[in-house]
């Protein structure tokens, strides 16, 4: 029983460590190590709004800075002779406009679409900047990664094409309602470890108490059995006889040594 108690006990504390481990968010495959996003973007407003904002909480979670702003602009160049402020051209795809992806880094290209569906077809512009981004991301030998809301519509061609690359569409800002299974699981299963851990304590300090106050019942001694008198008669005439029977081996020795001595 013992050893059952501290097979639970190990499975409860190890169920107990990768609850607490998932709660945290920070398992995931994506470059922000999250299954969804730190905060909720606005979806209602001005397009541009909308849009900034989930620039805004992607470079919180990526710990990096919006390559949109001034300094950075690391850009997708096309065959405009504009260069539209671009520091540098992180690939060159001629016949096409100037991209310049929301996160550049050495290993990755990430990109915010804080917006209700991302089609293929019927949205020109994202169709053709997300093209872009792969070819880019496949001459430069970068993943890419888009990162939507958790009820975006995406069209398969997206998730195929970005794929090709090694990165993701990753399903990520959070809306009204939303509830991460992962995070549901791991609530529940933290609590049932804790309820176990918790019985288990009980029963150990339980058996210890039992173990430290419990004081040891002496056996009584075992009742002396009447001796029967006629074996009693018997033991002491046989000690009587062998006592006398000593006794002449003695004397007949002493009388023996004596006559020795006398023939000297």
């Amino acid at each position: 029983m013992k050893r059952l108690r501290r097979v639970v006990l190990s499975v409860a504390v190890l169920v107990l460590i990768i609850s607490i481990i998932l709660l945290m968010n920070i398992t995931a495959s994506n470059p922000t190590r999250r299954r969804y996003s730190s905060e909720m973007p606005i979806t209602m407003g001005k397009p541009n709004l909308i849009g900034d904002d989930g620039e805004r909480i992607l470079s919180n979670d990526l710990r990096l800075p919006n390559n949109n702003s001034n300094g950075q602009k690391q850009c997708i160049c096309g065959s405009s002779s504009s260069n539209g402020g671009c520091k540098v051209c992180i690939a060159q795809i001629p016949g096409t406009s100037n991209r310049i992806p929301d996160f550049v880094t050495d290993g990755f290209i990430a990109d915010s679409k804080n917006e209700q569906g991302l089609l293929y077809i019927g949205n020109k512009h994202d169709t053709e900047q997300i093209r872009d981004f792969v070819v880019a991301s496949l001459l430069t030998n970068r993943r890419l990664y888009i990162y939507v809301r958790m009820n975006t519509v995406i069209s398969s061609e997206f998730i195929q094409l970005v794929e090709s690359t090694g990165g993701a569409v990753v399903p990520y800002f959070t809306v009204p309602a939303y509830l991460d299974p992962v995070d549901d699981t791991s609530r529940k299963s933290a609590a049932a470890s804790g309820v176990v851990l918790i019985g288990m304590a009980w029963l150990e300090w339980r058996s210890f108490r039992k173990r430290s106050f419990t004081v040891p019942v002496p056996r009584s001694p075992k009742p002396l059995q009447p001796v029967d008198p006629i074996i009693s008669a018997s033991r002491k005439i046989t000690h009587a006889e062998d006592f006398t029977t000593s006794a002449k081996e003695r004397l007949q020795a002493k009388v023996d040594e004596d006559d020795v001595w006398n023939d000297l």
